[in-house]
């Protein structure tokens, strides 16, 4: 079974909590090796790969499908309504499906793909990723209203200017390194882009970007004169680059795409409003190490970058 199966279970229940989520992933068989690491590609070939319901998660979350803990309100996930996120491309309009399916929105998809007017994409451990395309937004709109779907024009400007800067205090929360000896320390290396062995008492003395590591938890620090605050993992580790001044984003207006070391994903919801242009996952290029985001338009990459402050090149 896939993960379109997956969506599917979750569309009908609507919510639930996080126990049943793993169950339905362990009853519908989704297959192992179409699952990601948290940091697919972020951290490639780290060992401590999480396991599938993690990963699926951290996917359906990205690509805007569903939302989980903080974000699914009473409950532990919930998914989104069906929805359209609209963008402006130099080619015209386009909109990529979000959220709930059902098997008449599923037929209508087809039908849609079948007269040309839509595109469907395929990713390892990713629902089918659906999306329309239009010279006219209007057509977009009444497509959407027709197969009962929300819609939103320039999501992913809408997502980006809610975001705040990753230097804002507003990010970092006050919190103690974690007590015990069991826990495995590692630094993040701004220059070599990768996290490297330490130990407590470095990680405590020393200015930098930290990662504790128990079992399947994972904590992220940054000290900073003499300061200690929790952060996203991603968000870390861009306050290191911009502290040692280093550029990491690449755009090439010609293809559109938005380029990135794997180990600079840009955090989650820079990530889900990148991603929303296209609708689809990035690609992850062996031979460069990088992940490629297509369809990304010039003004949400600079929005991007703003927050990341980082300049593009």
């Amino acid at each position: 079974m896939s993960a379109n199966a997956l969506l599917l279970w979750m569309s009908a229940r609507v919510q639930g909590s996080w126990q049943q989520f793993r169950s339905a992933v362990e009853e519908l068989h989704v297959a192992a090796d179409e699952a990601a690491d948290e940091e697919e590609a972020a951290d490639v070939g780290d060992q401590y790969a999480l396991p599938i319901y993690q990963a699926l998660r951290l996917n359906l979350q990205r690509l805007g499908h569903a939302e989980f803990f903080a974000g699914a309100g009473d409950s532990e996930w919930r998914v989104v309504p069906p929805s359209l996120a609209i963008t402006h491309h130099p080619f015209g309009w386009r909109g990529a499906v979000a959220g709930a399916r059902s098997p008449r929105l599923l037929d209508s998809m087809h039908s849609a793909e079948r007269s040309g007017t839509l595109e469907m994409f395929t990713a390892p451990a990713c629902p089918d990723a659906f999306r329309l395309q239009a010279s006219d937004p209007d057509v977009l709109v009444a497509v959407a209203k027709e197969m009962g779907l929300l819609w939103q024009m320039d999501a992913a400007a809408a997502i980006l200017q809610c975001l705040p800067v990753i230097d804002d205090r507003a990010v970092c929360r006050d919190r103690d390194f974690p007590v015990g000896a069991d826990w495995r320390v590692e630094r993040f290396s701004a220059s070599a882009l990768s996290w490297q062995a330490s130990s407590r008492e470095e990680a405590e003395s020393s200015n930098g970007l930290s990662r504790w590591i128990f079992g399947h938890q994972r904590f992220f620090f940054v000290r900073r004169k003499s300061m200690t605050w929790s952060v996203p993992g991603q968000v870390g580790k861009y306050l290191m680059l911009r502290q040692a001044r280093r550029k990491v984003l690449r755009y090439d207006s010609d293809l559109a795409s938005l380029r990135v070391p794997a180990p600079c994903r840009p955090p989650f919801l820079v990530e889900r409003a990148i991603i929303a242009c296209s609708g689809r996952p990035p690609d992850y290029i062996a031979s460069s190490g990088e992940l490629v985001y297509h369809d990304v338009p010039a003004g949400t990459a600079r929005l991007a970058a703003a927050i990341l402050r980082q300049n593009l090149s």
